[in-house]
């Protein structure tokens, strides 16, 4: 099954897929991206942003992720 996104005219996108967010997040990569993912998924405040309806495909809020990667930023310090 190959899933598409087809975006409709003057909507904003609120999930992707890892590629997606790759393309988005230019300098994340994959190794990266699989680890905050299962970071996510981990965290009580994060794991709603992350959706796996079947092993291989994942669905990831993009506002969500943005959340996780300022609160990173704010953990590491």
């Amino acid at each position: 099954m190959k899933i598409k996104f087809v975006s409709v005219e003057n909507s904003i996108a609120e999930w992707a897929d890892k590629k997606a967010l790759l393309k988005r997040w230019d300098g994340l990569n994959q190794y990266t991206l699989n680890r905050w993912l299962s970071e996510m998924r981990s965290h009580k405040n994060f794991r709603d942003y992350v959706i796996n309806p079947t092993h291989k495909l994942v669905f990831i809020n993009l506002e969500g992720f943005e959340e996780f990667v300022r609160w990173k930023q704010g953990a590491v310090k």
